[in-house]
This record gives C-alpha cells, structure tokens and sequence, in this order.
C-alpha cells in the first residue's frame, strides 16, 4: 500500500509538471523510436556548440545508455551514482574540454534502478545551482514516451526531435508528439531528419510528418535541418571518436553547424535581456 501511495505521489507530480517554468538553456534531444541517430547527434551538435559557448552534455537514456561510448570514457562517476548517493552532483561531471563538460549514465538498469519522479526533480534542483555556469544544457534522452521522458521534456524550453525518412520513425515521432501536445508541451518542438539519402528526402519526410501534426493535433512544429546518410558516421562510433573531432569538413558535420547556428540564434533571442557566461564569436548571419 505504500508503495502504491508513493506511486500516485509521483503520478501528481508529473501531471504538475506544467506549473513549472521550463529552463531557457535546456535543450532536450528526443526521438520516438531507437536508432534515429539521437545520441549521435547530441553528442556531435554538443561538441560543435561548445566550440563557442558553454555547454554541459547529460546522457538522460535510463534504460540503454551510451553516450560514454562515443567520447570512448569510462566514468567511474554516473549519473546513476548520484541518485544512489554515492557522489554528489558535482563530482559527477566529466569535463570533456575547456568548454565541454558531460555527465555520462549507466546502461541496463533494472526497474527498480531507475530514478523515480522525486529523483528527477531533485535533479532539477542541482541544476539550477549551476545553472549560471552554463550557457547550453543539453538532455539526450531515451527513445520513446516514458513518464520519465515526457517529465524531462516538460522541462525543456527547447525540443530538437531527430528522426529519419522511415515510415516507423516518422509515425513515432507524430506519437511523442500527440503526448507532448496533450501535456501542454508540444511548443518549441524542431526536426532534424536524419540519415537521407538525397538532398530533398529530409524536407519531404518533414513536410509530410508537419502535414499529419497540423490536421490532426492543431499544433506547430518547425524543419531544423536535414543530415545525409554517411558510412563515416559509422566508422566514428565504431572507432569511438566524435566525427566533428576527428573530420571538421565532412559533410554531416556541416549540417549540424547549421543546426547549431539556427538554436544559437534562437536561444540568443530567447536569453537577449538575461546575463551569458561568456560573449560567443559565432556567425549567425544567414543561418535560417
């Protein structure tokens, strides 16, 4: 019966999520279903962002997490040693480079191991006190619409969703999208379409997926860039070398400078009246 009564608790509290003021420097990077490319993306658009601001990069995956893997690091200090409180939050963090710091996570966790809602929110608290340090945040999550996504993404103020041209992938999206939007959170939702093959098939496959949200859910949702299919994508995660650390000009990573721009833009006139770490030297000219 307590276990139960705990259980509703936490159930209040993510329906209450709304109340809460979502954070402008947080970033989440979502999909609705495995193998989109996400965790690549993240930790590529993470290591571009850094080159001119302050991020700190979350592995958020509860279930299947390996953001570790693409940095080739084995943290003895996870995100899972702080919910365990072995290790307070600050020591948790991995500084990558002068710019880039990481808090990696642990991979098959059983049900019982995962964090719970108050968990989450006592997450959230440690966060914000050092919340100034920062001037990007960004949340990998996992695949899929667990409560515990969908209470991440309530605190996000900026949602990139990366999906791929398969039908699958695209209908996942639209599902994550529905909860999103029945949560009152479906806003500042953009699309990176990942893995085209041709220069229009990611435009396409947006412009068809935007066709379903707007008939069916009456809300937005906005194109931020397409991302060819590449086998040096998948040379990188095999060797365990971020591709925008080792091949600055390939062209995956040029698409994803393009994203960075466009959301540096965006979170620049979102935070034009609030204090920045540090100024960026970073051209926004022509990046929409």
């Amino acid at each position: 019966m307590t276990g139960q009564l705990d259980r509703i608790r936490e159930l209040e509290k993510l329906c209450n999520a709304d109340k809460n003021n979502a954070s402008r420097k947080i970033l989440a990077v979502t999909s609705g279903k495995g193998g989109t490319g996400k965790t690549f993306f993240a930790a590529n658009f993470a290591y571009q962002y850094a080159k001119t601001h302050k991020v700190l990069l979350m592995d958020l995956d509860f279930n299947l997490s390996n953001l570790h893997l693409l940095f080739n690091s084995n943290p003895q200090k996870t995100l899972n040693t702080y919910f365990e409180s072995k290790a307070l939050f600050s020591e948790i963090i991995t500084k990558y480079n002068s710019n880039l710091d990481v808090i990696f996570g642990d991979a098959g966790l059983s049900f019982e191991s995962k964090p719970s809602i108050y968990q989450i929110e006592q997450m959230f608290e440690e966060i914000k006190r050092l919340d100034h340090k920062y001037d990007l945040i960004i949340f990998d999550l996992g695949a899929g619409v667990s409560e515990e996504n969908l209470h991440i993404l309530s605190k996000a103020n900026t949602k990139l969703m990366v999906t791929n041209p398969e039908p699958t992938a695209l209908m996942d999206a639209y599902v994550l999208i529905k909860l999103l939007m029945n949560n009152k959170k479906a806003d500042k939702i953009y699309v990176v379409v990942n893995r085209c093959i041709d220069g229009s098939e990611g435009k396409r496959s947006f412009d068809n997926l935007k066709s379903a949200v707007d008939h069916f859910l009456k809300t937005g949702i906005s194109f931020l860039i397409e991302i060819p299919e590449s086998t040096e994508v998948r040379k990188s995660i095999i060797d365990q070398k971020l591709l925008a650390e080792k091949n600055k000009s390939n062209q995956v990573i040029s698409s994803i400078q393009i994203a960075v721009n466009k959301i540096s833009k965006i979170h620049q006139v979102l935070n034009i009246n609030q204090p920045t770490v540090h100024n960026s030297s970073v051209s926004l000219k022509n990046s929409f």
